[in-house]
């Protein structure tokens, strides 16, 4: 930089949003003859200068010597001589600088500047002795800097690109540089995959987070925020928050960047305690994942409890938990087991209610009939909807009179006249027998009063498919066992 370039903390003491003494960018009149009269900025050059001027040093030296003699015609003549030939050479400088920046634009290369001063709209800066313009939308990446880092700059080198040269009919011109491409290079240049990095976020969107990256965005996809699902971002993340991120994408020809958090995210420290989800305690959660034996619900982040076929209904017999849940329903829950060395954590449905079997027998009476829906069919019998609450089992033992050998004529769909013919609330099981027309013309109700509930002392376990043993015998056999049970 040159010396004669003043420095504005200095020597000026302006207003940063006074608008700079020239046009857009700065002006050079290549072929004015009185730079101070005619060209603003070689006025400010020249009035700003700390070069002193042959005048300034005669009357600096009279004052010194207290003489006051009148300098004579030929010393007044050399005075003007030399403050033209000074000028001349001010203006020779100014027209190589100007030529050296035209060359730099010509050939895209950067130039190094020196900022004199913050004004309105931005910077003014000096490339030798040619004043220029840097606008406050091209200092950085991002869109608006603040005025701090502006001011930042100011008595600073930087580098710059020649963003645009405007030359008039009547030879001057104005130059505006930007620093903006340069730094937009570098960014692309040094940003890579699996570099970690920090941004505000700009914006939300249903399907992710974008994260300001010093004038750069940066997506967060939905499925890359953590490692289990958010469903609404917002109750989540707000814009100027703070975010890190890892760098999993980078495409340069569409300046787009791909990121990612979950990676981020400690999944070793498992935040349930006892505390919060003891045996007893009650929860919403969310279904995540259906298995065909149970589901698994999201209680928090990083929480999860499984939900078994056997704990969402007392009274419906379901093969599968998607016969009444779907993914991303909301359920009322509660624990019926935690263990936190295993990180588990056991969940029922069912049992926020207390159970209806005691008092089943009261709503559906023995002998009661049903138009009933075939749910499913096994080798022991069939499963039948008799309500939308309740499920019963008809065996193979009560279908004696349309069985065709070995086959049961029925299949899932089908609808069937049936009638309740014991409830075991032991065993959380509803016995079926089948209705023909005789006995609905004559109904035979609770004909035979050992086929109520017996006081059982023992247990009866279901089969894994919801069977239980006493399911498959007649009633001739399973009063035959439960006489010699009680010998």
């Amino acid at each position: 930089m040159n010396e004669n370039i003043p420095i504005a903390s200095q020597t000026e003491n302006q207003n940063p949003n006074d608008a700079p003494n020239l046009q857009i960018g700065s002006t050079f009149n290549a072929e004015t003859q009185n730079a101070t009269e005619q060209q603003p900025v070689q006025q400010a050059d020249a009035s700003q200068s700390n070069e002193p001027t042959s005048d300034t040093s005669n009357v600096e030296m009279t004052s010194m010597t207290e003489q006051t003699t009148i300098p004579s015609s030929q010393e007044t003549e050399k005075l003007t001589e030399m403050e033209q030939q000074s000028r001349r050479s001010k203006r020779a400088r100014l027209m190589q600088a100007f030529a050296e920046v035209k060359s730099a634009y010509q050939e895209n290369r950067a130039i190094e500047v020196n900022v004199y001063s913050r004004v309105r709209g931005g910077l003014r800066v000096f490339y030798k002795e040619a004043p220029l313009f840097l606008p406050a939308s091209h200092f950085h990446l991002k869109k608006s800097p603040t005025d701090e880092e502006l001011l930042e700059v100011v008595g600073k080198n930087i580098l710059v690109k020649i963003h645009e040269i405007q030359e008039y009919d009547e030879g001057s011109m104005a130059v505006i540089v930007s620093r903006k491409k340069l730094l937009e290079d570098e960014f692309w240049e040094n940003i890579k995959v699996g570099q970690k990095v920090q941004g505000k976020i700009s914006s939300i969107a249903s399907f992710g987070v974008f994260i300001d990256l010093e004038g750069a965005e940066g997506l967060i996809h939905v499925s890359r925020l953590a490692p289990y699902r958010i469903e609404n971002l917002k109750e989540h993340f707000k814009i100027g928050d703070t975010l890190e991120a890892i760098v999993i994408e980078v495409d340069k020809a569409n300046k787009k960047i791909g990121l990612s958090r979950k990676e981020l995210v400690d999944t070793t420290k498992w935040p349930a305690t006892e505390e919060k989800y003891g045996v007893g305690t009650r929860h919403k959660g969310i279904v995540r994942r259906i298995l065909d034996f149970g589901a698994f619900i999201e209680l928090e982040p990083l929480v999860e409890g499984l939900l078994r076929t056997s704990e969402i209904s007392w009274t419906r017999r379901l093969r599968r938990p998607n016969e009444v849940l779907k993914t991303g329903d909301t359920v009322d829950v509660i624990v019926t087991a935690f263990n936190q060395e295993k990180k588990t954590i056991s969940l029922s449905m069912k049992r926020l209610q207390e159970s209806p079997w005691p008092n089943l027998h009261e709503k559906y009476p023995i002998g009661s009939v049903y138009e009933g829906k075939v749910l499913q069919v096994v080798p022991q019998g069939c499963v039948v909807s008799l309500t939308p609450e309740l499920d019963g089992f008809l065996p193979r033992s009560k279908m004696r009179k349309i069985l065709r050998g070995n086959k049961i004529p029925l299949k899932q769909g089908d609808k069937i006249k049936v009638s309740i013919a014991e409830i075991v609330p032991e065993e959380e099981s509803v016995i079926l027998g089948l209705v023909d027309e005789e006995e609905e013309a004559n109904p035979k109700i609770q004909s035979n009063p050992k086929k109520q509930v017996p006081q059982k002392t023992y247990e009866t376990k279901p089969l894994s498919s919801g069977i239980s043993i006493m399911d498959m015998l007649s009633d001739e056999e399973r009063e035959n066992l439960l006489k010699t049970l009680k010998k």
